[in-house]
Protein backbone atom coordinates (compact mmCIF):
# COMPACT_ATOMS: atom_id res chain seq x y z
CA UNK A 1 0.00 0.00 0.00
CA UNK A 2 2.98 2.64 1.18
CA UNK A 3 4.94 1.88 -1.99
CA UNK A 4 1.79 2.81 -4.36
CA UNK A 5 0.67 5.70 -2.22
CA UNK A 6 4.24 7.21 -2.44
CA UNK A 7 4.57 6.10 -5.92
CA UNK A 8 1.23 7.27 -7.25
CA UNK A 9 2.00 10.97 -5.92
CA UNK A 10 4.85 11.37 -7.00
CA UNK A 11 3.87 10.76 -10.69
CA UNK A 12 1.06 12.69 -9.93
CA UNK A 13 3.53 15.55 -9.09
CA UNK A 14 5.87 14.88 -12.53
CA UNK A 15 2.77 15.45 -14.50
CA UNK A 16 1.43 18.63 -12.95
CA UNK A 17 -1.52 17.09 -11.40
CA UNK A 18 -3.41 19.50 -9.07
CA UNK A 19 -2.61 18.22 -5.28
CA UNK A 20 -5.88 17.79 -3.90
CA UNK A 21 -6.74 15.30 -6.98
CA UNK A 22 -3.19 13.76 -6.64
CA UNK A 23 -4.06 13.00 -2.55
CA UNK A 24 -7.05 11.18 -3.50
CA UNK A 25 -5.47 9.32 -6.56
CA UNK A 26 -2.57 8.07 -4.25
CA UNK A 27 -5.50 7.22 -1.54
CA UNK A 28 -7.45 5.39 -4.46
CA UNK A 29 -4.13 3.60 -5.99
CA UNK A 30 -2.99 2.52 -2.63
CA UNK A 31 -6.39 0.69 -1.66
CA UNK A 32 -7.07 -0.84 -5.17
CA UNK A 33 -3.39 -2.55 -4.41
CA UNK A 34 -4.37 -3.89 -1.44
CA UNK A 35 -7.35 -5.48 -2.09
CA UNK A 36 -8.81 -6.11 1.79
CA UNK A 37 -9.97 -2.30 2.22
CA UNK A 38 -13.09 -1.15 -0.04
CA UNK A 39 -12.68 1.15 -2.01
CA UNK A 40 -16.14 3.06 -0.59
CA UNK A 41 -13.47 4.28 1.89
CA UNK A 42 -12.34 6.81 0.45
CA UNK A 43 -15.48 8.91 -0.47
CA UNK A 44 -16.47 8.05 3.91
CA UNK A 45 -13.18 9.60 4.85
CA UNK A 46 -13.74 12.51 2.37
CA UNK A 47 -17.18 13.82 3.76
CA UNK A 48 -15.72 12.75 7.93
CA UNK A 49 -13.07 14.76 6.75
CA UNK A 50 -14.84 18.07 5.45
CA UNK A 51 -17.86 17.22 8.14
CA UNK A 52 -16.37 19.74 10.91
CA UNK A 53 -17.59 22.77 12.54
CA UNK A 54 -14.19 24.52 12.79
CA UNK A 55 -14.48 24.07 9.33
CA UNK A 56 -16.83 26.46 8.60
CA UNK A 57 -14.37 29.43 9.38
CA UNK A 58 -12.74 29.02 5.98
CA UNK A 59 -15.68 30.15 3.51
CA UNK A 60 -16.69 32.73 6.19
CA UNK A 61 -13.12 34.52 6.20
CA UNK A 62 -12.89 34.69 2.74
CA UNK A 63 -15.86 35.72 1.60
CA UNK A 64 -15.38 38.68 4.96
CA UNK A 65 -12.06 39.30 3.29
CA UNK A 66 -13.64 39.66 -0.17
CA UNK A 67 -15.94 42.03 1.10
CA UNK A 68 -13.98 44.31 2.91
CA UNK A 69 -11.41 44.51 -0.31
CA UNK A 70 -14.23 45.33 -3.08
CA UNK A 71 -16.10 47.96 -0.17
CA UNK A 72 -12.87 49.94 -0.40
CA UNK A 73 -10.86 49.26 2.72
CA UNK A 74 -7.51 48.09 1.12
CA UNK A 75 -7.40 52.18 -0.25
CA UNK A 76 -8.22 53.48 3.41
CA UNK A 77 -5.63 51.19 5.11
CA UNK A 78 -3.21 51.97 2.14
CA UNK A 79 -3.89 55.97 2.67
CA UNK A 80 -3.80 55.34 6.85
CA UNK A 81 -0.30 53.82 6.35
CA UNK A 82 0.82 56.41 4.16
CA UNK A 83 -0.15 59.01 6.75
CA UNK A 84 1.83 57.00 9.47
CA UNK A 85 5.23 55.94 7.90
CA UNK A 86 5.76 57.89 4.30
CA UNK A 87 7.75 59.98 5.43
CA UNK A 88 10.77 57.59 6.43
CA UNK A 89 13.10 56.42 3.44
CA UNK A 90 11.84 54.14 1.16
CA UNK A 91 8.82 55.43 2.04
CA UNK A 92 5.99 54.33 -0.19
CA UNK A 93 7.77 50.59 0.26
CA UNK A 94 7.54 51.26 4.12
CA UNK A 95 3.57 52.00 3.25
CA UNK A 96 2.81 48.53 0.99
CA UNK A 97 4.32 46.57 4.31
CA UNK A 98 2.20 48.65 7.02
CA UNK A 99 -0.81 48.50 4.70
CA UNK A 100 -0.17 45.03 4.29
CA UNK A 101 0.24 44.16 8.01
CA UNK A 102 -3.39 46.10 8.40
CA UNK A 103 -4.64 43.95 5.59
CA UNK A 104 -3.83 40.92 6.67
CA UNK A 105 -5.68 41.30 9.81
CA UNK A 106 -8.77 41.61 7.53
CA UNK A 107 -8.31 39.37 5.09
CA UNK A 108 -6.84 36.15 6.29
CA UNK A 109 -5.31 35.16 3.29
CA UNK A 110 -1.32 36.20 1.44
CA UNK A 111 -3.28 36.08 -1.72
CA UNK A 112 -6.13 38.30 -1.10
CA UNK A 113 -3.55 40.51 0.44
CA UNK A 114 -1.10 40.68 -2.36
CA UNK A 115 -3.73 41.49 -4.17
CA UNK A 116 -5.57 44.41 -2.58
CA UNK A 117 -2.45 46.49 -1.84
CA UNK A 118 -0.47 45.24 -4.38
CA UNK A 119 -3.25 47.22 -7.04
CA UNK A 120 -3.04 50.58 -5.16
CA UNK A 121 0.76 50.74 -4.39
CA UNK A 122 2.87 49.01 -6.89
CA UNK A 123 2.13 50.77 -9.99
CA UNK A 124 2.41 54.12 -7.55
CA UNK A 125 6.13 53.11 -6.53
CA UNK A 126 6.94 52.78 -10.14
CA UNK A 127 5.53 56.23 -10.61
CA UNK A 128 7.90 57.26 -8.10
CA UNK A 129 10.91 55.71 -9.35
CA UNK A 130 11.28 52.29 -7.69
CA UNK A 131 11.90 49.49 -9.34
CA UNK A 132 9.45 47.29 -10.74
CA UNK A 133 10.92 44.81 -9.23
CA UNK A 134 11.78 45.80 -5.95
CA UNK A 135 8.24 46.97 -5.35
CA UNK A 136 6.69 43.74 -6.37
CA UNK A 137 9.23 42.13 -3.81
CA UNK A 138 8.04 44.15 -0.99
CA UNK A 139 4.53 43.51 -1.75
CA UNK A 140 5.10 39.70 -2.20
CA UNK A 141 7.29 39.55 1.24
CA UNK A 142 5.01 41.58 3.45
CA UNK A 143 1.82 39.72 1.55
CA UNK A 144 2.67 36.50 3.75
CA UNK A 145 1.75 38.47 6.89
CA UNK A 146 -1.96 37.17 5.49
CA UNK A 147 -1.84 33.96 6.86
CA UNK A 148 0.05 34.71 10.44
CA UNK A 149 -1.57 37.86 11.84
CA UNK A 150 -5.26 36.82 12.84
CA UNK A 151 -7.78 35.76 10.95
CA UNK A 152 -5.56 33.16 9.46
CA UNK A 153 -7.28 30.42 7.45
CA UNK A 154 -3.77 28.71 7.49
CA UNK A 155 -4.33 28.68 11.29
CA UNK A 156 -7.64 26.98 11.19
CA UNK A 157 -6.71 24.09 9.29
CA UNK A 158 -3.55 23.55 11.55
CA UNK A 159 -5.93 24.10 14.20
CA UNK A 160 -8.30 21.21 12.72
CA UNK A 161 -5.37 18.86 11.58
CA UNK A 162 -3.46 18.74 14.98
CA UNK A 163 -6.01 19.15 17.63
CA UNK A 164 -5.17 22.46 18.84
CA UNK A 165 -6.82 25.27 19.66
CA UNK A 166 -7.72 27.21 17.03
CA UNK A 167 -8.47 30.69 19.35
CA UNK A 168 -4.98 30.10 20.72
CA UNK A 169 -3.19 30.07 17.97
CA UNK A 170 -4.96 33.14 16.38
CA UNK A 171 -3.94 35.01 19.47
CA UNK A 172 -0.46 33.87 19.23
CA UNK A 173 0.05 35.10 15.72
CA UNK A 174 -0.17 38.70 16.82
CA UNK A 175 3.07 39.26 18.24
CA UNK A 176 5.12 36.95 15.70
CA UNK A 177 3.20 38.86 12.93
CA UNK A 178 3.67 42.20 14.36
CA UNK A 179 7.95 41.08 14.72
CA UNK A 180 8.41 40.33 11.19
CA UNK A 181 6.43 43.20 9.88
CA UNK A 182 9.29 45.26 11.38
CA UNK A 183 11.84 42.84 10.90
CA UNK A 184 10.29 43.62 7.17
CA UNK A 185 10.36 47.19 7.44
CA UNK A 186 13.52 47.65 8.70
CA UNK A 187 15.23 45.37 5.25
CA UNK A 188 13.47 48.15 3.00
CA UNK A 189 14.65 51.49 5.16
CA UNK A 190 18.22 50.01 4.82
CA UNK A 191 17.37 48.58 0.91
CA UNK A 192 15.73 51.92 0.08
CA UNK A 193 18.51 53.73 1.29
CA UNK A 194 21.14 52.31 -0.45
CA UNK A 195 19.11 52.51 -3.73
CA UNK A 196 18.64 55.84 -3.01
CA UNK A 197 14.59 55.71 -2.94
CA UNK A 198 12.51 58.71 -2.54
CA UNK A 199 10.37 59.50 0.39
CA UNK A 200 6.79 61.27 0.96
CA UNK A 201 5.97 64.33 2.49
CA UNK A 202 5.30 64.41 6.19
CA UNK A 203 1.67 64.82 6.81
CA UNK A 204 0.25 66.79 9.79
CA UNK A 205 -1.36 65.38 13.03
CA UNK A 206 -4.08 67.08 11.71
CA UNK A 207 -4.15 65.07 8.31
CA UNK A 208 -3.19 61.64 9.95
CA UNK A 209 -6.26 62.16 12.10
CA UNK A 210 -8.84 62.30 9.21
CA UNK A 211 -6.90 59.55 7.61
CA UNK A 212 -7.37 57.20 10.85
CA UNK A 213 -11.32 58.42 11.42
CA UNK A 214 -11.89 57.79 7.96
CA UNK A 215 -10.08 54.01 7.75
CA UNK A 216 -11.34 53.35 11.57
CA UNK A 217 -14.67 50.67 10.39
CA UNK A 218 -12.38 48.78 8.55
CA UNK A 219 -9.69 48.75 11.51
CA UNK A 220 -12.13 47.52 14.00
CA UNK A 221 -13.10 44.43 12.54
CA UNK A 222 -9.77 42.28 13.76
CA UNK A 223 -10.77 43.83 17.27
CA UNK A 224 -14.31 42.58 16.90
CA UNK A 225 -13.43 39.02 16.44
CA UNK A 226 -10.55 38.83 18.35
CA UNK A 227 -12.22 41.03 21.82
CA UNK A 228 -15.07 38.27 20.92
CA UNK A 229 -12.96 35.30 20.65
CA UNK A 230 -10.79 36.24 23.95
CA UNK A 231 -13.98 37.29 25.78
CA UNK A 232 -15.13 33.78 25.53
CA UNK A 233 -18.65 36.03 23.68
CA UNK A 234 -18.36 33.74 20.27
CA UNK A 235 -16.35 30.77 19.20
CA UNK A 236 -13.44 31.48 15.96
CA UNK A 237 -15.91 30.12 13.41
CA UNK A 238 -18.67 32.45 15.03
CA UNK A 239 -16.01 35.01 14.66
CA UNK A 240 -15.99 34.71 10.93
CA UNK A 241 -19.98 34.70 10.46
CA UNK A 242 -19.78 37.87 12.14
CA UNK A 243 -17.20 39.26 10.43
CA UNK A 244 -18.83 38.97 7.45
CA UNK A 245 -22.08 40.92 8.80
CA UNK A 246 -19.85 43.54 9.82
CA UNK A 247 -17.86 43.80 6.45
CA UNK A 248 -21.67 43.55 4.62
CA UNK A 249 -22.77 46.59 7.27
CA UNK A 250 -19.22 48.68 6.37
CA UNK A 251 -19.49 48.57 2.70
CA UNK A 252 -22.71 48.73 2.26
CA UNK A 253 -24.10 51.78 5.14
CA UNK A 254 -20.85 53.49 6.10
CA UNK A 255 -18.75 53.39 2.98
CA UNK A 256 -21.27 52.34 0.65
CA UNK A 257 -18.75 51.37 -2.27
CA UNK A 258 -20.74 47.91 -2.87
CA UNK A 259 -24.18 47.99 -4.08
CA UNK A 260 -26.39 44.63 -4.18
CA UNK A 261 -24.83 43.86 -7.53
CA UNK A 262 -22.06 43.60 -6.92
CA UNK A 263 -22.73 40.93 -4.54
CA UNK A 264 -22.40 37.86 -7.19
CA UNK A 265 -18.71 38.09 -8.16
CA UNK A 266 -18.11 38.92 -4.72
CA UNK A 267 -20.04 35.60 -3.71
CA UNK A 268 -18.68 34.05 -6.55
CA UNK A 269 -14.65 34.68 -5.68
CA UNK A 270 -14.71 33.51 -1.89
CA UNK A 271 -16.78 30.46 -3.09
CA UNK A 272 -14.39 29.54 -5.73
CA UNK A 273 -11.76 29.70 -3.08
CA UNK A 274 -13.18 27.97 -0.52
CA UNK A 275 -14.02 24.94 -2.96
CA UNK A 276 -10.79 24.57 -3.66
CA UNK A 277 -9.26 24.41 0.28
CA UNK A 278 -12.01 22.08 1.21
CA UNK A 279 -11.18 19.89 -1.66
CA UNK A 280 -7.26 19.88 -0.42
CA UNK A 281 -8.73 19.02 2.91
CA UNK A 282 -11.28 16.39 1.82
CA UNK A 283 -8.53 15.17 -0.18
CA UNK A 284 -5.84 15.18 2.37
CA UNK A 285 -8.17 12.84 4.91
CA UNK A 286 -7.75 9.91 3.04
CA UNK A 287 -4.61 9.92 2.43
CA UNK A 288 -3.50 10.75 5.69
CA UNK A 289 -6.05 7.61 6.72
CA UNK A 290 -3.59 5.67 4.26
CA UNK A 291 -0.63 6.62 5.85
CA UNK A 292 -1.61 6.07 9.72
CA UNK A 293 -2.67 2.72 8.59
CA UNK A 294 0.93 2.39 7.02
CA UNK A 295 2.18 3.59 10.59
CA UNK A 296 4.30 6.17 8.43
CA UNK A 297 4.26 8.70 11.08
CA UNK A 298 5.48 6.09 13.78
CA UNK A 299 8.29 5.37 11.41
CA UNK A 300 8.82 9.12 10.79
CA UNK A 301 9.19 10.17 14.13
CA UNK A 302 11.57 7.05 14.78
CA UNK A 303 14.06 8.21 12.05
CA UNK A 304 13.98 11.60 12.76
CA UNK A 305 14.10 11.17 16.57
CA UNK A 306 17.10 8.45 15.49
CA UNK A 307 19.03 10.94 13.84
CA UNK A 308 19.75 13.60 17.35
CA UNK A 309 19.04 13.57 20.89
CA UNK A 310 18.75 17.41 20.92
CA UNK A 311 15.55 19.19 20.57
CA UNK A 312 16.94 22.44 19.03
CA UNK A 313 18.45 20.16 16.23
CA UNK A 314 15.11 18.17 15.52
CA UNK A 315 13.19 21.67 15.61
CA UNK A 316 15.69 22.69 12.89
CA UNK A 317 15.21 20.08 10.84
CA UNK A 318 11.57 20.27 10.96
CA UNK A 319 11.70 23.96 10.01
CA UNK A 320 14.19 23.24 7.01
CA UNK A 321 11.92 20.45 6.02
CA UNK A 322 9.13 23.19 6.08
CA UNK A 323 10.61 25.72 4.19
CA UNK A 324 12.08 23.36 1.54
CA UNK A 325 8.61 22.00 0.83
CA UNK A 326 6.98 25.63 0.60
CA UNK A 327 9.21 25.66 -2.62
CA UNK A 328 7.06 23.70 -4.51
CA UNK A 329 4.15 22.86 -2.54
CA UNK A 330 0.54 24.67 -1.35
CA UNK A 331 0.67 25.62 2.02
CA UNK A 332 -2.65 23.72 2.89
CA UNK A 333 -1.44 21.04 1.52
CA UNK A 334 2.09 20.62 3.47
CA UNK A 335 -0.15 21.11 6.62
CA UNK A 336 -2.35 18.00 5.61
CA UNK A 337 0.65 16.26 4.18
CA UNK A 338 3.73 16.97 7.19
CA UNK A 339 1.87 18.41 10.38
CA UNK A 340 0.28 14.80 11.14
CA UNK A 341 3.91 12.99 11.50
CA UNK A 342 5.92 16.24 12.83
CA UNK A 343 2.91 17.11 15.82
CA UNK A 344 3.43 14.00 17.81
CA UNK A 345 7.34 14.86 17.32
CA UNK A 346 6.93 17.94 18.86
CA UNK A 347 4.59 16.80 21.56
CA UNK A 348 7.77 14.09 22.45
CA UNK A 349 9.97 16.76 22.62
CA UNK A 350 8.19 18.67 24.80
CA UNK A 351 7.55 21.85 22.52
CA UNK A 352 3.89 23.69 23.04
CA UNK A 353 1.52 23.03 20.74
CA UNK A 354 0.53 26.27 20.19
CA UNK A 355 3.86 27.44 19.90
CA UNK A 356 4.54 24.69 17.26
CA UNK A 357 1.75 25.89 15.12
CA UNK A 358 2.20 29.58 15.00
CA UNK A 359 5.89 28.96 14.27
CA UNK A 360 5.22 25.94 11.36
CA UNK A 361 2.45 28.86 9.90
CA UNK A 362 5.21 31.00 9.75
CA UNK A 363 7.71 28.67 7.99
CA UNK A 364 4.98 27.74 5.35
CA UNK A 365 4.33 31.48 5.10
CA UNK A 366 7.70 32.57 4.24
CA UNK A 367 7.68 29.70 1.46
CA UNK A 368 4.62 31.28 -0.26
CA UNK A 369 7.29 34.12 -0.91
CA UNK A 370 10.30 31.63 -2.11
CA UNK A 371 10.71 30.71 -5.87
CA UNK A 372 9.65 28.79 -7.49
CA UNK A 373 5.78 28.03 -6.52
CA UNK A 374 5.37 30.65 -3.86
CA UNK A 375 1.49 32.11 -4.72
CA UNK A 376 2.83 35.59 -3.37
CA UNK A 377 5.07 35.56 -5.95
CA UNK A 378 2.76 34.77 -8.40
CA UNK A 379 0.03 37.42 -6.93
CA UNK A 380 2.35 40.66 -7.43
CA UNK A 381 4.12 39.19 -10.99
CA UNK A 382 0.43 39.22 -12.29
CA UNK A 383 0.04 42.86 -11.08
CA UNK A 384 3.49 44.19 -11.94
CA UNK A 385 3.70 42.34 -15.11
CA UNK A 386 7.09 40.91 -14.50
CA UNK A 387 8.92 37.00 -14.26
CA UNK A 388 9.43 35.48 -11.16
CA UNK A 389 13.19 35.52 -11.86
CA UNK A 390 13.25 39.61 -12.07
CA UNK A 391 11.35 39.41 -8.73
CA UNK A 392 13.59 36.35 -7.46
CA UNK A 393 16.77 38.65 -7.42
CA UNK A 394 14.79 41.26 -5.08
CA UNK A 395 13.42 39.41 -2.74
CA UNK A 396 16.40 37.46 -1.47
CA UNK A 397 17.31 40.12 1.10
CA UNK A 398 13.64 39.44 2.60
CA UNK A 399 13.71 35.95 2.87
CA UNK A 400 16.86 35.77 4.37
CA UNK A 401 15.50 38.69 7.40
CA UNK A 402 12.14 36.20 7.50
CA UNK A 403 14.13 33.15 7.98
CA UNK A 404 16.00 35.01 10.37
CA UNK A 405 12.81 35.69 12.33
CA UNK A 406 11.48 32.31 12.27
CA UNK A 407 14.77 31.05 13.67
CA UNK A 408 14.09 33.64 16.72
CA UNK A 409 10.47 33.00 16.82
CA UNK A 410 11.26 29.41 17.08
CA UNK A 411 14.06 29.26 19.94
CA UNK A 412 12.44 31.97 21.99
CA UNK A 413 8.75 30.83 22.25
CA UNK A 414 7.99 33.55 24.74
CA UNK A 415 7.48 35.92 22.05
CA UNK A 416 4.42 33.38 20.70
CA UNK A 417 3.19 31.85 24.06
CA UNK A 418 2.98 35.24 26.03
CA UNK A 419 -0.21 35.85 24.80
CA UNK A 420 -2.46 32.92 24.81
CA UNK A 421 -1.24 32.26 28.11
CA UNK A 422 -2.35 36.04 29.44
CA UNK A 423 -5.48 35.49 27.59
CA UNK A 424 -6.88 32.11 28.10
Amino acid sequence: MLYALVSTLIICFLLNVPIGFALGMSALASLIVSGTLPITMIPQRMVAGANSFPLLAIPFFMLAGAIMERGGVSRRIVNLASALVGHISGGLAAVSIVACTFFAAISGSTAATAAAVGELTIPEMEKRGYQKSYASAVVASASCLGVIIPPSITMVVFGIVANVSVGQLLIGGIIPGLFLSLILLCVNYVRSRQLGYPTETRQSWKQRWHTFSDAVWGLMMPFIILGGIMSGVFTPTESAAIAVVYGLFVSFFIYKEIKVKDLVPIFYKASLNSAMIMLLIAAATPFGWVMTVEKVPQMFSSAILGLSTNMYVIYLLMLVTYLVMGTFMETGAIILLVVPIFAPIAQTLGIDMIHFGVVTVVALAIGMATPPVGIALFATCGIANISIEQLTRKILPFLVALIAGLLILAYVPVITTFLPRLLF
